[in-house]
């Protein structure tokens, strides 16, 4: 494990303090699994197809919005 020293607001510092009291936890381990948390939503939120540039490939067979072709695309 990797020792770190991080600068943060007092008034966090304290709720984290009072959170790991009730916990009975140290406020180190919940540190650690709020970042573990932070770390794993960054990677689910991945990007949207809605977010890549449209590339052009030829004319549209039908006139459907970028949202009507990911719905279509995604329909079981």
């Amino acid at each position: 494990m990797k020792a770190i020293s991080v600068h943060v607001a007092e008034e966090h510092y304290q709720q984290f303090k009072s959170l790991a009291a009730r916990r009975g936890r140290p406020v180190a381990e919940l540190v650690r699994e709020a970042m573990a948390t932070y770390l794993s939503l960054e990677q689910q939120s991945g990007r949207s197809i809605l977010d890549i540039a449209a590339h052009r490939s030829g004319r549209l067979l039908a006139g459907w919005s970028r949202s009507e072709l990911y719905d279509e695309m995604i329909e079981d």
